[in-house]
Protein backbone atom coordinates (compact mmCIF):
# COMPACT_ATOMS: atom_id res chain seq x y z
CA UNK A 1 0.00 0.00 0.00
CA UNK A 2 1.39 3.46 -1.01
CA UNK A 3 0.63 5.10 2.89
CA UNK A 4 1.22 8.67 4.53
CA UNK A 5 3.52 9.27 7.03
CA UNK A 6 2.19 9.16 10.37
CA UNK A 7 3.39 12.54 10.86
CA UNK A 8 0.92 14.01 9.40
CA UNK A 9 -0.91 17.21 12.13
CA UNK A 10 -3.60 19.23 11.39
CA UNK A 11 -3.13 23.26 12.73
CA UNK A 12 -5.63 25.75 12.59
CA UNK A 13 -4.87 28.89 10.58
CA UNK A 14 -8.32 30.36 10.82
CA UNK A 15 -11.06 31.18 13.33
CA UNK A 16 -13.29 28.01 13.22
CA UNK A 17 -16.46 27.73 10.79
CA UNK A 18 -18.40 24.72 10.58
CA UNK A 19 -19.37 21.99 7.76
CA UNK A 20 -22.15 19.72 7.19
CA UNK A 21 -21.31 17.33 4.36
CA UNK A 22 -24.31 15.23 3.15
CA UNK A 23 -23.57 11.83 1.12
CA UNK A 24 -26.14 11.43 -1.10
CA UNK A 25 -25.90 7.28 -1.57
CA UNK A 26 -26.18 5.87 -5.12
CA UNK A 27 -28.15 9.51 -6.46
CA UNK A 28 -27.28 10.06 -9.75
CA UNK A 29 -26.57 14.03 -11.12
CA UNK A 30 -29.37 13.88 -13.66
CA UNK A 31 -31.75 12.67 -11.02
CA UNK A 32 -30.84 15.29 -8.37
CA UNK A 33 -31.07 17.72 -11.05
CA UNK A 34 -35.00 16.81 -11.80
CA UNK A 35 -36.00 16.74 -8.30
CA UNK A 36 -34.13 20.13 -8.28
CA UNK A 37 -35.94 21.87 -11.53
CA UNK A 38 -39.41 20.15 -9.95
CA UNK A 39 -39.13 22.20 -6.98
CA UNK A 40 -39.19 18.98 -4.90
CA UNK A 41 -35.99 20.25 -3.02
CA UNK A 42 -35.93 23.84 -2.02
CA UNK A 43 -33.18 23.32 0.44
CA UNK A 44 -31.06 21.04 -2.17
CA UNK A 45 -31.87 24.15 -5.05
CA UNK A 46 -30.88 26.94 -2.63
CA UNK A 47 -27.44 25.29 -2.45
CA UNK A 48 -26.84 24.81 -5.89
CA UNK A 49 -27.91 28.28 -6.75
CA UNK A 50 -25.76 29.83 -4.11
CA UNK A 51 -22.51 27.83 -5.15
CA UNK A 52 -23.15 25.61 -8.16
CA UNK A 53 -23.98 21.65 -9.10
CA UNK A 54 -21.12 20.04 -10.35
CA UNK A 55 -20.77 16.25 -11.92
CA UNK A 56 -17.27 14.70 -10.36
CA UNK A 57 -15.72 11.27 -10.76
CA UNK A 58 -15.98 8.61 -8.00
CA UNK A 59 -13.45 5.64 -7.47
CA UNK A 60 -13.34 2.54 -9.43
CA UNK A 61 -14.35 0.03 -7.90
CA UNK A 62 -17.47 2.62 -7.99
CA UNK A 63 -19.04 1.34 -5.24
CA UNK A 64 -20.70 1.94 -1.65
CA UNK A 65 -17.29 1.48 1.11
CA UNK A 66 -14.38 2.29 -1.07
CA UNK A 67 -15.82 5.17 -2.80
CA UNK A 68 -16.69 6.46 0.71
CA UNK A 69 -12.58 6.87 0.95
CA UNK A 70 -12.09 9.43 -1.56
CA UNK A 71 -14.08 12.23 0.48
CA UNK A 72 -13.55 11.07 3.83
CA UNK A 73 -10.16 10.67 3.38
CA UNK A 74 -9.07 12.43 0.11
CA UNK A 75 -7.14 9.39 -1.26
CA UNK A 76 -7.60 7.17 -3.80
CA UNK A 77 -9.28 3.73 -2.00
CA UNK A 78 -6.87 1.14 -2.90
CA UNK A 79 -3.60 3.58 -1.74
CA UNK A 80 -4.80 3.28 1.82
CA UNK A 81 -6.18 -0.67 1.87
CA UNK A 82 -9.60 -0.67 0.92
CA UNK A 83 -9.67 -2.36 -2.81
CA UNK A 84 -13.28 -3.14 -3.33
CA UNK A 85 -16.45 -3.76 -1.14
CA UNK A 86 -15.36 -7.30 -1.49
CA UNK A 87 -11.78 -8.21 -1.50
CA UNK A 88 -9.26 -10.75 -0.30
CA UNK A 89 -6.04 -10.67 2.24
CA UNK A 90 -3.63 -12.70 0.59
CA UNK A 91 -1.47 -11.67 3.61
CA UNK A 92 -3.77 -13.18 6.11
CA UNK A 93 -3.15 -9.95 8.54
CA UNK A 94 -6.87 -9.58 9.10
CA UNK A 95 -8.79 -10.48 12.28
CA UNK A 96 -12.15 -11.75 12.53
CA UNK A 97 -11.86 -12.60 8.53
CA UNK A 98 -13.47 -15.94 7.81
CA UNK A 99 -11.60 -17.09 4.75
CA UNK A 100 -9.14 -13.96 4.94
CA UNK A 101 -12.13 -12.26 2.53
CA UNK A 102 -14.11 -9.34 3.82
CA UNK A 103 -17.57 -7.95 2.32
CA UNK A 104 -18.04 -3.93 3.86
CA UNK A 105 -22.14 -5.66 2.56
CA UNK A 106 -22.61 -7.66 6.51
CA UNK A 107 -21.15 -7.35 9.90
CA UNK A 108 -17.41 -6.62 8.26
CA UNK A 109 -18.84 -2.97 7.74
CA UNK A 110 -17.14 -2.55 11.45
CA UNK A 111 -13.62 -2.99 10.30
CA UNK A 112 -13.39 -0.91 7.39
CA UNK A 113 -12.39 2.12 9.88
CA UNK A 114 -9.14 -0.60 10.79
CA UNK A 115 -8.49 -1.92 7.32
CA UNK A 116 -7.79 1.38 5.83
CA UNK A 117 -4.12 2.92 6.66
CA UNK A 118 -4.36 4.48 10.04
CA UNK A 119 -0.37 6.45 8.30
CA UNK A 120 -3.35 8.50 6.48
CA UNK A 121 -5.51 10.76 8.49
CA UNK A 122 -9.70 10.74 7.80
CA UNK A 123 -11.32 14.37 7.72
CA UNK A 124 -12.67 13.34 11.36
CA UNK A 125 -9.33 13.23 12.56
CA UNK A 126 -8.44 16.45 11.25
CA UNK A 127 -11.39 19.06 12.11
CA UNK A 128 -12.53 18.27 15.40
CA UNK A 129 -14.89 18.10 16.78
CA UNK A 130 -16.68 16.34 15.01
CA UNK A 131 -19.92 14.05 13.78
CA UNK A 132 -20.27 11.14 11.79
CA UNK A 133 -23.48 9.92 11.08
CA UNK A 134 -24.39 6.20 9.00
CA UNK A 135 -20.89 6.89 7.40
CA UNK A 136 -19.08 3.69 5.85
CA UNK A 137 -16.27 5.54 7.44
CA UNK A 138 -16.06 7.28 10.96
CA UNK A 139 -12.72 6.80 12.35
CA UNK A 140 -11.72 10.00 14.33
CA UNK A 141 -15.15 11.21 15.07
CA UNK A 142 -15.50 12.84 18.12
CA UNK A 143 -19.34 11.47 18.79
CA UNK A 144 -19.95 7.46 17.46
CA UNK A 145 -20.72 7.15 13.92
CA UNK A 146 -24.29 7.59 15.18
CA UNK A 147 -26.72 4.87 13.26
CA UNK A 148 -23.37 2.39 13.04
CA UNK A 149 -23.59 0.92 17.06
CA UNK A 150 -24.57 -3.36 17.47
CA UNK A 151 -28.35 -1.93 18.06
CA UNK A 152 -28.28 0.04 14.97
CA UNK A 153 -26.85 -2.67 12.93
CA UNK A 154 -28.57 -5.43 13.96
CA UNK A 155 -31.42 -3.51 13.12
CA UNK A 156 -30.51 -2.10 9.70
CA UNK A 157 -29.15 -5.91 9.28
CA UNK A 158 -32.54 -7.38 9.54
CA UNK A 159 -33.77 -5.18 7.12
CA UNK A 160 -31.07 -5.53 4.40
CA UNK A 161 -31.69 -9.52 4.12
CA UNK A 162 -35.16 -9.01 4.14
CA UNK A 163 -35.46 -7.18 1.19
CA UNK A 164 -37.19 -4.46 3.32
CA UNK A 165 -36.88 -1.34 1.79
CA UNK A 166 -39.08 0.78 3.53
CA UNK A 167 -38.12 -0.79 7.01
CA UNK A 168 -34.39 0.62 5.80
CA UNK A 169 -35.94 3.64 5.23
CA UNK A 170 -37.45 3.97 8.65
CA UNK A 171 -34.50 3.03 10.52
CA UNK A 172 -32.72 5.71 8.50
CA UNK A 173 -34.76 8.30 9.51
CA UNK A 174 -34.56 7.70 12.81
CA UNK A 175 -30.74 7.75 12.58
CA UNK A 176 -30.63 10.80 10.97
CA UNK A 177 -33.05 12.17 13.61
CA UNK A 178 -30.62 11.25 16.49
CA UNK A 179 -27.61 12.69 14.32
CA UNK A 180 -29.46 15.64 14.33
CA UNK A 181 -30.28 15.91 18.13
CA UNK A 182 -26.23 15.11 18.41
CA UNK A 183 -25.12 18.29 15.23
CA UNK A 184 -27.57 20.70 17.65
CA UNK A 185 -25.70 19.69 20.63
CA UNK A 186 -22.18 19.39 20.16
CA UNK A 187 -21.92 22.27 17.00
CA UNK A 188 -19.34 19.90 15.43
CA UNK A 189 -17.05 22.16 13.09
CA UNK A 190 -17.19 19.19 11.08
CA UNK A 191 -20.14 16.35 10.27
CA UNK A 192 -21.45 14.00 8.32
CA UNK A 193 -23.91 12.09 7.47
CA UNK A 194 -24.42 9.39 4.48
CA UNK A 195 -27.93 8.30 3.54
CA UNK A 196 -28.06 5.13 1.86
CA UNK A 197 -31.54 4.47 1.03
CA UNK A 198 -31.44 6.46 -2.42
CA UNK A 199 -29.19 3.52 -3.12
CA UNK A 200 -31.29 0.59 -1.48
CA UNK A 201 -34.28 2.07 -3.40
CA UNK A 202 -32.05 2.22 -6.64
CA UNK A 203 -31.29 -1.39 -6.73
CA UNK A 204 -34.81 -2.48 -6.23
CA UNK A 205 -36.77 0.23 -8.54
CA UNK A 206 -34.20 2.12 -10.78
CA UNK A 207 -32.32 5.00 -10.14
CA UNK A 208 -35.09 6.87 -11.74
CA UNK A 209 -37.91 5.80 -9.48
CA UNK A 210 -40.35 7.42 -7.44
CA UNK A 211 -38.74 5.67 -4.36
CA UNK A 212 -35.39 7.19 -5.33
CA UNK A 213 -37.03 10.87 -5.85
CA UNK A 214 -38.76 10.11 -2.19
CA UNK A 215 -35.28 9.01 -0.49
CA UNK A 216 -33.50 12.13 -2.20
CA UNK A 217 -36.28 14.62 -0.17
CA UNK A 218 -34.97 12.95 3.12
CA UNK A 219 -31.56 14.44 2.24
CA UNK A 220 -33.16 17.75 1.44
CA UNK A 221 -34.86 18.08 4.80
CA UNK A 222 -32.03 16.83 6.57
CA UNK A 223 -30.34 19.87 5.34
CA UNK A 224 -33.41 22.22 5.96
CA UNK A 225 -33.41 20.96 9.91
CA UNK A 226 -29.78 21.20 10.46
CA UNK A 227 -29.85 24.67 9.05
CA UNK A 228 -33.32 25.49 11.19
CA UNK A 229 -31.11 24.22 14.38
CA UNK A 230 -27.98 26.66 13.22
CA UNK A 231 -30.43 29.71 12.33
CA UNK A 232 -31.85 29.17 16.11
CA UNK A 233 -28.82 29.26 17.66
CA UNK A 234 -27.25 31.96 16.04
CA UNK A 235 -24.38 30.14 13.97
CA UNK A 236 -26.13 29.25 10.60
CA UNK A 237 -24.19 32.10 9.04
CA UNK A 238 -21.35 30.36 9.76
CA UNK A 239 -22.34 26.92 8.67
CA UNK A 240 -21.73 25.59 4.96
CA UNK A 241 -23.61 22.77 3.89
CA UNK A 242 -22.26 20.45 0.93
CA UNK A 243 -23.69 17.35 -1.09
CA UNK A 244 -21.39 14.55 -2.88
CA UNK A 245 -22.53 11.21 -4.28
CA UNK A 246 -20.31 8.43 -3.85
CA UNK A 247 -21.22 6.47 -7.15
CA UNK A 248 -23.93 6.02 -9.70
CA UNK A 249 -26.27 4.13 -10.72
CA UNK A 250 -27.07 2.26 -14.15
CA UNK A 251 -29.97 -0.24 -15.68
CA UNK A 252 -28.77 -3.67 -14.98
CA UNK A 253 -30.80 -6.42 -17.80
CA UNK A 254 -28.12 -9.76 -17.48
CA UNK A 255 -27.15 -11.06 -14.06
CA UNK A 256 -23.98 -13.50 -15.23
CA UNK A 257 -22.99 -15.96 -12.53
CA UNK A 258 -19.60 -15.54 -12.50
CA UNK A 259 -19.08 -17.74 -9.76
CA UNK A 260 -20.92 -20.71 -11.38
CA UNK A 261 -19.36 -20.27 -14.59
CA UNK A 262 -16.16 -20.11 -13.17
CA UNK A 263 -17.13 -23.36 -11.46
CA UNK A 264 -17.92 -24.87 -14.27
CA UNK A 265 -14.57 -24.47 -16.16
CA UNK A 266 -12.83 -26.82 -13.44
CA UNK A 267 -12.05 -24.35 -10.83
CA UNK A 268 -12.44 -24.46 -7.19
CA UNK A 269 -13.96 -20.85 -6.52
CA UNK A 270 -14.00 -19.26 -2.66
CA UNK A 271 -16.47 -16.84 -2.96
CA UNK A 272 -19.12 -14.84 -0.21
CA UNK A 273 -21.14 -16.20 1.23
CA UNK A 274 -19.28 -19.42 0.65
CA UNK A 275 -15.90 -19.03 2.35
CA UNK A 276 -15.13 -22.38 3.73
CA UNK A 277 -14.76 -23.71 -0.32
CA UNK A 278 -10.65 -26.05 0.73
CA UNK A 279 -7.93 -25.89 -1.61
CA UNK A 280 -9.31 -22.89 -3.97
CA UNK A 281 -7.48 -22.31 -7.01
CA UNK A 282 -9.73 -18.57 -7.27
CA UNK A 283 -10.73 -16.50 -4.77
CA UNK A 284 -13.69 -14.32 -6.38
CA UNK A 285 -14.87 -11.11 -4.65
CA UNK A 286 -17.68 -9.44 -6.50
CA UNK A 287 -18.99 -5.62 -5.62
CA UNK A 288 -21.19 -3.04 -6.69
CA UNK A 289 -22.24 -6.29 -8.41
CA UNK A 290 -20.66 -4.40 -11.79
CA UNK A 291 -16.99 -5.25 -11.08
CA UNK A 292 -14.60 -8.18 -9.44
CA UNK A 293 -11.61 -8.78 -8.59
CA UNK A 294 -9.99 -12.77 -9.31
CA UNK A 295 -7.17 -13.94 -6.90
CA UNK A 296 -5.13 -16.64 -8.43
CA UNK A 297 -3.49 -19.35 -5.74
CA UNK A 298 -5.03 -17.45 -3.27
CA UNK A 299 -3.33 -19.89 -0.98
CA UNK A 300 -0.20 -17.76 -1.94
CA UNK A 301 0.48 -14.60 0.69
CA UNK A 302 1.86 -11.88 -2.12
CA UNK A 303 0.65 -11.13 -4.97
CA UNK A 304 2.59 -11.63 -8.16
CA UNK A 305 2.65 -9.55 -11.27
CA UNK A 306 0.77 -10.53 -14.32
CA UNK A 307 4.32 -11.97 -16.18
CA UNK A 308 4.99 -14.57 -13.60
CA UNK A 309 1.77 -16.21 -13.81
CA UNK A 310 1.15 -19.55 -15.70
CA UNK A 311 -0.21 -20.10 -19.19
CA UNK A 312 -3.37 -21.66 -17.88
CA UNK A 313 -3.87 -18.10 -16.47
CA UNK A 314 -3.44 -16.36 -19.47
CA UNK A 315 -6.15 -18.53 -21.22
CA UNK A 316 -8.64 -17.72 -18.60
CA UNK A 317 -8.01 -13.81 -19.22
CA UNK A 318 -9.06 -14.46 -22.94
CA UNK A 319 -12.32 -16.47 -22.05
CA UNK A 320 -13.34 -13.58 -19.62
CA UNK A 321 -12.65 -11.13 -22.31
CA UNK A 322 -14.97 -13.36 -24.54
CA UNK A 323 -18.29 -13.18 -22.31
CA UNK A 324 -21.29 -10.85 -22.95
CA UNK A 325 -20.76 -9.74 -19.05
CA UNK A 326 -16.96 -8.23 -19.18
CA UNK A 327 -16.18 -4.88 -20.78
CA UNK A 328 -12.57 -4.60 -19.87
CA UNK A 329 -10.33 -7.16 -17.73
CA UNK A 330 -7.09 -4.98 -16.12
CA UNK A 331 -3.90 -6.74 -14.93
CA UNK A 332 -0.97 -5.08 -12.80
CA UNK A 333 2.39 -5.73 -14.93
CA UNK A 334 4.43 -4.19 -11.87
CA UNK A 335 3.75 -0.97 -9.41
CA UNK A 336 4.04 1.47 -12.18
CA UNK A 337 2.56 -0.43 -15.21
CA UNK A 338 -0.85 -2.13 -16.09
CA UNK A 339 -2.48 -3.74 -18.69
CA UNK A 340 -6.15 -2.68 -19.75
CA UNK A 341 -7.77 -5.28 -22.52
CA UNK A 342 -11.11 -5.29 -24.23
CA UNK A 343 -12.32 -8.12 -26.42
CA UNK A 344 -12.44 -5.59 -29.92
CA UNK A 345 -10.86 -3.00 -29.07
CA UNK A 346 -7.08 -4.80 -28.25
CA UNK A 347 -5.09 -3.71 -25.14
CA UNK A 348 -2.66 -0.68 -23.41
CA UNK A 349 -0.73 -0.29 -21.18
CA UNK A 350 -1.03 2.07 -18.62
CA UNK A 351 2.25 3.61 -17.23
CA UNK A 352 2.53 5.95 -13.80
CA UNK A 353 5.76 7.73 -12.80
CA UNK A 354 6.33 10.15 -10.24
CA UNK A 355 8.10 13.26 -11.16
CA UNK A 356 9.62 16.23 -8.96
CA UNK A 357 6.44 18.20 -10.83
CA UNK A 358 3.96 15.51 -9.45
CA UNK A 359 2.23 12.51 -10.69
CA UNK A 360 2.57 11.95 -14.56
CA UNK A 361 0.29 9.04 -16.65
CA UNK A 362 1.15 7.83 -20.30
CA UNK A 363 -1.58 5.91 -21.95
CA UNK A 364 0.84 3.28 -25.01
CA UNK A 365 -1.82 2.13 -27.23
CA UNK A 366 0.56 0.00 -29.75
CA UNK A 367 -1.73 -3.01 -29.02
CA UNK A 368 -5.39 -1.31 -29.25
CA UNK A 369 -7.31 1.36 -27.67
CA UNK A 370 -9.46 -0.08 -25.26
CA UNK A 371 -10.10 3.15 -23.10
CA UNK A 372 -11.22 5.29 -25.91
CA UNK A 373 -8.23 7.65 -26.56
CA UNK A 374 -7.72 7.38 -29.40
CA UNK A 375 -4.06 6.62 -29.42
CA UNK A 376 -1.25 7.20 -27.38
CA UNK A 377 -1.17 9.83 -24.84
CA UNK A 378 1.95 11.02 -22.90
CA UNK A 379 2.79 12.78 -19.69
CA UNK A 380 -0.29 13.37 -18.32
CA UNK A 381 -0.41 15.20 -15.29
CA UNK A 382 -3.74 15.32 -12.69
CA UNK A 383 -5.58 17.30 -14.17
CA UNK A 384 -5.19 16.38 -18.20
CA UNK A 385 -5.71 12.67 -17.06
CA UNK A 386 -8.82 13.86 -16.08
CA UNK A 387 -10.30 15.66 -19.09
CA UNK A 388 -8.31 13.84 -21.46
CA UNK A 389 -10.68 10.72 -19.93
CA UNK A 390 -13.57 13.19 -20.04
CA UNK A 391 -14.20 12.24 -23.55
CA UNK A 392 -13.98 8.38 -22.96
CA UNK A 393 -16.42 5.96 -21.79
CA UNK A 394 -14.46 5.71 -18.50
CA UNK A 395 -14.16 8.65 -15.97
CA UNK A 396 -11.06 9.21 -15.04
CA UNK A 397 -9.67 5.88 -16.09
CA UNK A 398 -5.42 6.40 -16.11
CA UNK A 399 -5.34 7.35 -12.78
CA UNK A 400 -8.40 5.40 -11.28
CA UNK A 401 -6.97 1.87 -12.87
CA UNK A 402 -3.42 2.64 -12.23
CA UNK A 403 -4.30 3.27 -8.61
CA UNK A 404 -6.55 0.02 -7.80
CA UNK A 405 -3.69 -2.34 -10.03
CA UNK A 406 -0.60 -0.71 -8.18
CA UNK A 407 -2.52 -2.32 -4.85
CA UNK A 408 -1.26 -5.38 -2.42
CA UNK A 409 -4.68 -6.34 -1.98
CA UNK A 410 -6.02 -5.85 -5.44
CA UNK A 411 -6.85 -8.93 -7.22
CA UNK A 412 -5.23 -10.38 -10.18
CA UNK A 413 -7.35 -10.20 -12.42
CA UNK A 414 -9.46 -6.76 -12.01
CA UNK A 415 -13.09 -6.94 -14.25
CA UNK A 416 -15.23 -4.46 -14.99
CA UNK A 417 -18.56 -5.64 -16.47
CA UNK A 418 -20.21 -4.07 -19.70
CA UNK A 419 -23.26 -2.23 -19.53
CA UNK A 420 -26.16 -3.93 -18.83
CA UNK A 421 -25.06 -6.51 -16.98
CA UNK A 422 -24.11 -7.06 -13.59
CA UNK A 423 -21.63 -10.13 -12.67
CA UNK A 424 -23.28 -12.26 -8.93
CA UNK A 425 -26.50 -14.03 -10.04
CA UNK A 426 -27.03 -15.58 -6.38
CA UNK A 427 -27.24 -14.27 -3.23
CA UNK A 428 -28.89 -10.83 -3.43
CA UNK A 429 -31.80 -10.13 -1.33
CA UNK A 430 -33.70 -8.24 -3.75
CA UNK A 431 -33.09 -8.89 -7.73
CA UNK A 432 -31.28 -5.89 -8.81
CA UNK A 433 -32.21 -3.52 -11.75
CA UNK A 434 -29.46 -1.26 -11.74
CA UNK A 435 -26.68 -1.90 -10.61
CA UNK A 436 -22.84 0.39 -9.86
CA UNK A 437 -19.14 -0.68 -9.47
CA UNK A 438 -17.95 -0.71 -12.70
CA UNK A 439 -15.63 1.84 -14.71
CA UNK A 440 -18.74 3.13 -16.97
CA UNK A 441 -19.80 7.18 -17.02
CA UNK A 442 -23.14 6.48 -15.41
CA UNK A 443 -21.57 4.51 -12.41
CA UNK A 444 -18.61 6.98 -12.24
CA UNK A 445 -20.32 9.87 -11.94
CA UNK A 446 -21.64 11.59 -9.04
CA UNK A 447 -23.02 15.00 -7.66
CA UNK A 448 -21.22 17.64 -6.11
CA UNK A 449 -23.00 20.82 -4.87
CA UNK A 450 -21.37 23.45 -3.12
CA UNK A 451 -22.45 26.32 -1.11
CA UNK A 452 -20.46 28.83 -2.71
CA UNK A 453 -18.61 29.51 -6.63
CA UNK A 454 -15.58 27.38 -6.61
CA UNK A 455 -12.16 28.18 -7.50
CA UNK A 456 -11.75 25.77 -10.06
CA UNK A 457 -13.72 22.93 -11.46
CA UNK A 458 -13.99 20.24 -8.87
CA UNK A 459 -12.78 16.80 -11.05
CA UNK A 460 -13.01 14.06 -8.43
CA UNK A 461 -14.54 13.36 -5.16
CA UNK A 462 -10.90 13.44 -3.43
CA UNK A 463 -11.40 16.83 -3.90
CA UNK A 464 -13.49 17.07 -1.81
CA UNK A 465 -11.18 16.57 1.93
CA UNK A 466 -8.40 19.32 0.97
CA UNK A 467 -11.38 21.57 0.10
CA UNK A 468 -13.14 21.45 3.45
CA UNK A 469 -9.69 21.88 4.88
CA UNK A 470 -9.23 24.63 2.82
CA UNK A 471 -12.98 26.34 3.75
CA UNK A 472 -12.65 25.30 7.24
CA UNK A 473 -9.24 27.13 7.48
CA UNK A 474 -7.30 23.79 8.62
CA UNK A 475 -3.35 23.63 7.07
CA UNK A 476 -2.29 19.82 7.43
CA UNK A 477 0.80 17.88 6.09
CA UNK A 478 -1.22 15.18 5.41
CA UNK A 479 -0.63 14.68 1.13
CA UNK A 480 -3.88 13.81 -0.78
CA UNK A 481 -4.81 12.42 -4.03
CA UNK A 482 -7.41 15.48 -4.34
CA UNK A 483 -6.10 19.12 -5.30
CA UNK A 484 -8.78 21.83 -3.65
CA UNK A 485 -11.23 23.42 -5.55
CA UNK A 486 -11.57 26.38 -2.54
Amino acid sequence: MNLEPRAARATTSLPAEHLLLLVADGVRPDVLQEEIDAGQVPAIAALARAGGMHSVSSSFPSVTGPAYVPFIMGRNPAAVGMPGLRWFDRGRTLRWAPGAARSYAGVDIWHADGDVSHDAPTLFELARPSLAGMSMLGRGASVANVGRSLLWSLRGAIAHFRGDMLGWRTIERAATAEFLRRFEHARPRLAVLALTSPDKFAHAYGSGSDAVRGAIRDVDAAIARAQQIARDSDWFDRLRVWIVGDHGHAPVHEHDDLDGWLTSQGHRVLAHPRLGTRDADIALMVGGNAMAHLYLHPAERRRRWWHTHDTQWAQLHERLLMRDAIDLVAVGMDEHTMRVSHSARGSAEVHRTHTTRGERWDYIANGGDPLGFGGTLRGLDHTDAWTAAQSTPYPDSLVQLSSLTASSRAGDLILSAAPGWDLRGRYEPVTHVSTHGALLRDQMMVPLIVDAPPARQPMRTTDVVPSALAALGIATTAQFDGRSFV
